[in-house]
């Protein structure tokens, strides 16, 4: 048969020809049409007979489409009817059949319902592979036609992955999912750049008005310079109040080339950085892809949560590394006073003749000096066993109120012979029997070491001149502290005035190496709380709220009713 290309005219001439060219067929044919043709291949019964006659003699018909609505019915029997396989693609607007030789395209255009009036007709074998190029290429895009009519049937929304090319739509594309959003945002930039960029197109802005909108939480994962400090600090000054919003910064471990958008766990867009240096978006971002596909969706929701953790996890190493940093700073100074004059001292003292006696002020120094060497040793190993899990107790019943009154006397002697005018007030110590009566089952070496550390505390930060520290026990008979009711507890409070918590240490005061002061190491209180907390006990600090300088100290114990 000669090769040709023609146009024919009238619906007549067009159904006749579409009859022919299946009948023609020896092998298969392909067919893209838009979403009216379903309704047609099965409304005009001489098309749907040669499409039966087809089958019957093992031609396979690929098909694709868009199912909708309106037209899924049909598809449903071109389904039933066909020997090979219908597929949907959606939005497809060209109409086009391919057999083994041949090729016809009846006209786009054409009145809803109806055939259409004109048809162009090829057997041109470049024309024909050019057309079936075109055709796999839209195949291999569409997805079987029983996922779609289940999720029309079903109502389900379709799972999608969109790769994006074009930044504006990319751009477009993620005011969309921010749009989307309900109840959460999560978003992962870059770099620092990149929350500049998208703050200088308004993408900030949006998921703030979105936020306060729906009353959504935003959480915020980008590396922070000094621009976007500014940035952040503005925004909680000028948000915080109204929306729920946490900015995390990202060290450079945790960088990644990917800006991730997820709103509600149920879209996300996720975008390559191509050039950081630009100043715009279209310029610095290269392919997108956007996606509802629960799985995907997830796996970056899993990503955000991953690298928000590791950036909590980070920024607690960087404060840990730091304290340590500063304890071992303050130990090795801690260590030199005492060390200092033990070994000055000591050389001293040999060189000394005579009577031993004769030198006491020397060897009370030294003896007082290696004694603050021992205490800093007897810390640290202490931390090591509370690190460990292997701090145990040596539990006796004493008196507390007496351990409190050797404790005052001994700590009476250091502020006299510093020379320091500070006061001791023991609110109850006229009442002696009561006192004794503060009976408590612990270990008494480790509660004396608690109620030291509470005492120095109280001496190092309070002031000369005229200032008292006070101290008292007191008994809770229940409740407050979370005790049995058959349960009554001993609660000692150490007030000195002080200069008082510094607010940048209170949040962590009880931890280690927690310390902005010269005078010590910052393990005490770490010290107190864990043997504390080891009897079944709590302990915690607050400002004095009388309007007066210094802080108050206090720990409380269990103890039997039947101690009283």
């Amino acid at each position: 048969m000669p090769q040709r290309t023609e146009v024919l005219y009238g619906g007549a001439k067009v159904i006749d020809n579409a009859i022919r060219f299946i009948s023609n067929a020896r092998r298969k044919i392909d067919a893209c049409v838009d979403n009216t043709r379903p309704s047609l291949a099965i409304g005009i019964q001489p098309l749907k007979k040669s499409f039966v006659s087809a089958k019957e003699r093992g031609i396979r018909v690929s098909y694709v489409t868009e199912i909708t609505n309106d037209n899924v019915l049909y598809c449903n029997e071109l389904v039933k009817m066909l020997t090979g396989e219908v597929r949907h693609l959606d939005g497809i607007k060209c109409n086009f059949y391919i057999s083994d030789t041949e090729y016809i395209a009846p006209a786009t255009f054409h009145e809803r319902g109806k055939p259409a009036s004109q048809m162009i007709y090829s057997n041109v074998r470049e024309i024909v592979e050019h057309q079936q190029y075109v055709f796999d290429t839209l195949w291999n895009k569409a997805i079987p036609a029983e996922v779609k009519i289940k999720e029309i049937e079903q109502g389900l929304v379709p799972d999608f992955i969109d790769t994006i090319r074009d930044p504006h739509e990319i751009q477009k594309l993620g005011f969309d999912v921010i749009k989307s959003a309900k109840k959460e945002i999560l978003v992962i930039f870059s770099t620092a750049n990149a929350f500049l960029r998208q703050q200088k197109v308004g993408a900030i802005e949006s998921i703030v008005r979105q936020a306060m909108h729906h009353k959504a939480k935003i959480k915020i994962l980008t590396p922070i310079n000094e621009t976007v400090s500014g940035s952040i600090k503005d925004l909680i000054l000028r948000e915080k109040e109204k929306i729920d919003i946490e900015i995390r910064n990202m060290e450079s471990p945790l960088h990644t080339r990917v800006t991730i958008l997820i709103a509600d766990r149920k879209l996300s867009l996720a975008v390559e950085l191509k050039d950081d240096s630009k100043n715009n978006s279209d310029e610095a971002i290269g392919l997108g892809v956007y996606s509802n596909s629960r799985s995907t969706v997830l796996s970056y929701a899993s990503i955000f949560e991953s690298l928000w953790n590791q950036s909590d996890l980070y920024e607690r190493l960087k404060i840990h590394d730091n304290m340590q940093k500063e304890f071992i700073n303050i130990a090795a100074h801690e260590l030199r006073n005492p060390i200092q004059p033990i070994l000055g001292l000591s050389e001293v003292l040999k060189s000394k003749e005579g009577d031993i006696k004769q030198h006491k002020e020397l060897i009370d120094a030294i003896n007082r000096n290696a004694k603050t060497l021992r205490r800093l040793t007897e810390n640290i190993l202490e931390v090591t066993r509370i690190e460990s899990k292997s701090l145990k107790l040596n539990k006796e019943a004493f008196s507390l109120g007496n351990m409190v009154n050797n404790a005052i006397d001994e700590y009476r002697k250091e502020i006299e012979r510093k020379n320091l005018k500070i006061d001791i007030v023991y609110q109850q110590e006229s009442i002696k029997t009561k006192i004794d009566g503060f009976v408590v089952e612990a270990d008494k070496y480790r509660l004396s070491q608690v109620i030291s550390n509470l005492f120095s505390n109280a001496i190092n930060f309070t002031k000369e001149g005229g200032s008292s520290i006070f101290v008292s026990l007191e008994r809770e008979e229940t409740g407050r502290h979370g005790y049995k009711k058959n349960h009554s507890s001993i609660i000692m409070s150490i007030k000195d005035t002080g200069t008082g918590i510094d607010p940048e240490i209170f949040p962590r005061l009880f931890t280690k190496f927690a310390t902005k002061s010269e005078k010590g190491t910052g393990l005490g209180l770490y010290i107190s709380k864990s043997i504390i907390e080891a009897h079944g006990g709590k302990i915690w600090a607050e400002d004095n709220k009388d309007g007066k300088l210094g802080a108050v100290f206090r720990f409380s114990l269990p103890t039997s009713n039947n101690n009283k």
